[in-house]
């Protein structure tokens, strides 16, 4: 993968042509493969539209790394001009295809900034962060009510004409649509939270492996989001327990992900420390398939900003 790091460091008109390139692969490809009716592999070609989304934000941030912020703005004005143009041309829109870019690249594009600026992988994540908490108010203050919003997208149709129909009641598939619905704005928050951080990471490690071999792997071992940050997302998840409401809980989903990050870097740094085999790396994220293994990696994230369990910095 670091030869489209090779290949983004060409030049501002190339990096564009890939970051473009890479997005409307990761736009079209399960389109193409859901209009052949290759529904088996339909779940491979969404895995591989993530990556490429993830790869198309990559090329802008790791141009903002090597290169400094004005080349980064002259790869995201390229690259906007080419989207703009196939928008057009396909969606008889100027803005579709660019707003997609916008929402998903801008805050791995921020992090990068402040990374490349404080050389410090704390504040850059802590700014992806922020940038999910605002798209997550942002959406709540623009739909009003984004459970009615969700509901209207799902279109009461979520689960018509499938077997899940006929096994459950008109008020059982309603309770489901809300309970979905109630999740949504959080869900989202995390995409954009979970793209940014892949995108960020993954230009980063091709910055290391290109200029400074096992500079991310120190990077990541070592990050903290710090004891504020951990202070404050213990009084969010407070208030969305105990005061509910769908902003509060919303919010609370993207803070415990930040925290659930360090604590994947906490189980790196200590795999490593220890000299324990990487097949324990391995059981972790075979586990993440249960969602009780992200809240205790979040819990471990939190408390290690407390009790410091990883001995030394440099691992």
């Amino acid at each position: 993968m670091i030869g489209l790091a090779k290949i983004a460091d060409r030049g501002p008109f190339v990096a564009a042509a890939l970051a473009a390139a890479l997005l409307l692969l990761a736009l079209w490809l399960p389109a193409l493969v859901a209009a052949g009716n290759m529904s088996g592999l339909l779940i491979l070609a969404s895995v591989a539209s993530m990556f490429f989304l993830i790869a198309s934000a990559a090329v802008v941030a790791f141009v903002a790394l090597r290169h400094g912020e004005m080349s980064a703005v002259q790869v995201v004005g390229g690259c906007l001009i080419m989207l703009i143009v196939v928008s057009i041309v396909l969606y008889q829109s100027p803005i579709h295809v660019p707003l997609v870019a916008s929402v998903f690249w801008l805050p791995a594009i921020i992090a990068a900034i402040v990374l490349a600026r404080s050389v410090k992988l704390d504040y850059a994540v802590l700014s992806i962060i922020a940038c999910g908490v605002l798209v997550v108010i942002g959406l709540s203050l623009i739909t009003g009510d984004s459970t009615e919003f969700w509901r209207s997208q799902f279109g009461g149709a979520v689960m018509e004409g499938d077997a899940a129909s006929a096994t459950l009641s008109v008020e059982q598939q309603e309770a489901f649509m809300d309970t979905m619905a109630r999740m949504m704005t959080g869900a989202l928050g995390v995409s954009v939270v979970s793209i940014a951080l892949g995108a960020l990471f993954l230009a980063r490690s091709w910055q290391a492996g290109l200029f400074n071999p096992g500079g991310f792997q120190k990077e990541f071992h070592a990050l903290s989001l710090g004891r504020n940050a951990a202070l404050v997302c213990v009084l969010i998840v407070a208030l969305a327990i105990f005061m509910g409401g769908q902003l509060a809980g919303a919010i609370a989903m993207v803070v415990i992900f930040a925290f659930f990050i360090q604590g994947l870097a906490v189980t790196h740094a200590l795999v490593k420390q220890r000299g324990m085999h990487r097949f324990w790396l391995h059981g972790i994220y075979v586990l993440l398939l249960l969602p009780h293994t992200l809240l205790l990696l979040a819990a471990l994230g939190l408390a290690d900003n407390l009790f410091s369990l990883r001995r030394s910095k440099n691992v």
